[in-house]
C-alpha cells in the first residue's frame, strides 16, 4: 500500500462506558468520511481512566472491576468490530481487559482491531503510581502484521523508556501507536507551558526519531477524575517531525502518509545517511538493583495466557 489515512483523535473521558463508547462510534464515522484508514483512541477511553494515579480509591478498583471485558466476548468490543467491518477500517483503543479465565485479573490494554476483527492485543508494562493496585502488567512488546504496516503499540508511561519503542523497532514496527493519559502536572491553567506538555513533547519526538519510525499518539483532554489532560494526539514521522497534532480539546489529528517511503528515507537518506538499527549496538548492563519483577500465577489447573 503507498499512501494511507491516519487519524488520531483526542476524546474526554467519562465514568459511563456507554457514553464512551458512543464517543468512539461517532469519531469513528468522522475520520472514516475524513478517509482514514486507521484511527487511534486514547488510553482506557472505553472504561474511563482512573481518578487519580496517587491515591488508592476502593470506588475507582470496583468501577474497573465491574465493567472490565474480556476482549473475544466483550459487547463494547463486538459493537467496534461490527463498526470496523462496515467501515472497512482499523482502530486501536485502550481499555481494561479482563483476563479471559481469572476473572480478578485485570490488564491496562490497548486493542488492535481491523475489519476481520481482533488484530492485537497489548497490556501495559510500565505502570505508574496506583496503577499497580488495580492492574497486572504485561511482559511483552509485540508487533502484527496489518495491511497498512507492521504495528506495534505502548502506553502511556512506557513511552518513557527508550527499551519499549526500540523493542518494537527491532521486532519490525513501520508505526508504533500509543494511546494514553498524559495529564497535566497542574490544573491545566498553564496550557501548553505546563512542564508536562513539554516531557510529552520531547519523549514522542526522540522516541519516533531514535526508531526512525512512524509515532501516533492520542491522549485525553479535560478533567477527568482528579486529574486534567492536555490533548495533543499526534503524528509524528520518522524524523521526529509532528506533522498533525489534534490541539488540546476534543478533536482529530489527521494526515495522509507514505508509511514506508519516509521510513526507507529516513533510513538511508534523510539524516546524513545513519540507519540507527544498523548501527545500534546492544548493552549488556546488569539488572538495576532497584527493578521490582513482577508475575502472575494463576490457580491449580489454570492456564494462563
Amino acid at each position: 500500500m503507498s499512501e494511507i489515512t491516519l487519524a488520531s483523535i483526542t476524546l474526554p473521558a467519562y465514568y459511563d462506558k456507554s457514553r464512551n463508547l458512543a464517543n468512539l462510534l461517532r469519531w469513528l464515522e468522522r475520520a472514516a468520511q475524513a478517509g482514514a484508514q486507521l484511527v487511534v483512541f486514547p488510553e482506557q477511553i472505553l472504561q474511563g481512566y482512573l481518578p487519580d494515579t496517587l491515591n488508592w480509591s476502593r470506588e475507582a478498583v470496583c468501577w474497573q472491576m465491574e465493567h472490565a471485558e474480556v476482549i473475544d466476548e466483550g459487547e463494547s468490543v463486538q459493537t467496534l468490530i461490527r463498526h470496523a467491518r462496515r467501515l472497512n477500517l482499523h482502530l486501536v483503543f485502550g481499555m481494561t481487559e479482563r483476563h479471559p479465565e481469572h476473572s480478578e485479573v485485570l490488564f491496562n490494554s490497548a486493542v488492535l482491531l481491523g475489519p476481520d476483527g481482533v488484530l492485537g492485543t497489548y497490556r501495559k508494562v510500565h505502570q505508574p503510581g496506583d496503577e499497580k493496585h488495580v492492574y497486572y502488567p504485561g511482559n511483552d512488546f509485540p508487533v502484527f502484521d496489518t495491511p497498512l504496516g507492521r504495528i506495534g503499540m505502548l502506553i502511556c508511561y512506557d513511552k518513557v523508556f527508550p527499551e519499549s519503542t526500540r523493542e518494537l523497532a527491532l521486532k519490525g514496527a513501520d508505526i508504533m501507536i500509543m494511546p494514553t493519559a498524559w495529564g497535566y502536572a497542574g490544573d491545566g491553567s498553564a496550557g501548553d507551558a505546563d512542564p508536562m506538555v513539554d516531557s510529552y513533547t520531547l519523549f514522542g519526538r526522540v522516541r519516533a526519531l531514535e526508531n526512525q519510525c512512524w509515532m501516533i499518539e492520542s491522549n485525553l483532554c479535560g478533567q477527568h477524575g482528579n486529574l486534567h489532560y492536555h490533548g495533543h494526539s499526534r503524528i509524528i514521522n520518522p524524523l521526529g517531525e509532528i506533522i498533525a497534532d489534534s490541539g488540546d480539546r476534543e478533536g482529530m489529528a489527521l494526515a495522509t502518509v507514505n508509511i514506508r517511503q519516509a521510513i526507507q528515507r529516513s533510513r538511508s537518506a534523510d539524516y546524513l545517511g545513519y540507519h540507527f538499527l544498523k548501527d545500534y549496538v546492544p548493552v549488556k548492563a546488569p539488572p538495576s538493583p532497584l527493578t521490582v519483577q513482577h508475575c502472575y500465577t494463576p490457580v491449580a489447573g489454570g492456564q494462563d495466557e
